[in-house]
């Protein structure tokens, strides 16, 4: 494997460097006294760097495509105050050359691992029908069958890493299982069905690429349609399909963002479209509160102001002096029984428990 060398944030501000990067954009541009460049938009996990390759731009803008992982040397210099880069070589790297999560976010899980799980609770459905259906949809449609190990579960606000859908259908089968316990009048079938097929749209509306971007349907159309697209094919696919069965899927697909407002073209009604949209809104704010705690400036007690969530995060305990950083955090301190040790300092006080 290639060495990465040093990330785009540590880069110098000039000097002959080498490094590895994503191509998020390629276009042949003009220059002002005729003739071509090639304009190169460098990114990995973090940052962007802007490049021109000067010489043989044609020859060189055939060598990879946009959304390749690439081996650049070149000399950085200052434009207009930022740093740019003029490329001197470029080559496409091999799949063995480097790390994925190097260049964009990936989830942490194993897409293989994640899609064994969620096959898993397909073969444990009980209605026929709803089991084919959705072995159907993972199995053998090939819009599918590719795409979920790899696309995002959104761009910017909740599971914004490869496999992040994957991660986030598998999480929400999990926390069906656990509602299902303490409500067992819930129809198990229908909550795994929901949970699997409520953002299926997302493996056409965002695609695989590297950029985390939406497709051109995906602009134009959005998952909630798409969604009811892929359930209809397999739908079709299946003799004798019930259309009361039918409806219901396509009632979880339709509701699961809760409100007209944020989404929904309608409101859940059913026991188990409530459960789903509310199950949907905890793994994806969960995800996106922990992003922005772990990932925000080291020892900062308020994260900066979150437009999506209306309010700024609350990152550490200040009331415990010298605990160390929990697993998984950014200097983060926290106690985990700290409501726990107010009460009882507040009971002693009183001088009663």
């Amino acid at each position: 494997m290639a060495e990465k060398g040093l990330f785009i944030e540590a880069l110098p501000r000039d000097g002959v460097v080498t490094f590895l990067a994503l191509v998020k954009e390629k276009e042949l541009r003009q220059k002002r006294t005729g003739g071509w460049y090639l304009y190169l938009l460098l990114s990995d996990r973090t940052g962007e760097l802007q490049a021109k390759a000067w010489d043989q731009p044609e020859q060189t803008a055939a060598l990879f495509e946009r959304d390749d992982i690439v081996k650049v040397r070149g000399a950085l210099e200052l434009y207009n105050d930022q740093r740019q880069l003029i490329v001197q070589r470029i080559r496409r790297c091999e799949a063995a050359e480097f790390q994925e999560a190097d260049f964009c976010p990936t989830s942490t899980r194993d897409p293989e691992e994640m899609f064994r799980e969620l096959l898993g609770f397909v073969d444990s459905v009980g209605n026929d029908y709803v089991r084919s259906l959705l072995q159907s949809v993972l199995n053998d449609d090939p819009l599918v069958v590719t795409a979920i190990k790899l696309v995002p579960g959104g761009v910017r606000l909740h599971h914004a890493c490869r496999s992040g859908l994957l991660e986030h259908v598998t999480s929400l089968c999990h926390l069906a299982e656990k509602v299902i316990e303490h409500y067992p009048r819930l129809n198990r079938d229908w909550l795994i069905a929901g949970a699997i097929l409520h953002d299926i749209g997302k493996v056409e509306e965002l695609g695989t690429s590297r950029r985390l971007g939406y497709t051109t349907r995906g602009q134009l159309v959005g998952h909630v349609a798409l969604g009811l697209e892929i359930l209809e094919r397999h739908v079709a696919r299946a003799a004798g399909f019930p259309v009361e069965i039918k409806n219901m899927l396509q009632h979880f697909i339709v509701s699961h963002h809760g409100e007209i407002d944020k989404g929904a073209l309608r409101r859940p009604a059913s026991p188990e479209a409530i459960v789903l949209h509310y199950l949907d809104e905890l793994d994806a704010r969960l995800e996106q509160a922990w992003r922005l705690i772990d990932h925000g400036p080291a020892a900062e007690e308020w994260t900066a102001y979150v437009p999506s969530l209306e309010r700024q995060l609350y990152r550490w305990c200040p009331l415990v002096e010298d605990l160390g950083p929990c697993p998984r955090t950014n200097g983060v301190r926290c106690l985990e029984s700290s409501t726990e040790a107010k009460l009882t300092a507040s009971v002693e006080e009183n001088g009663h428990r």
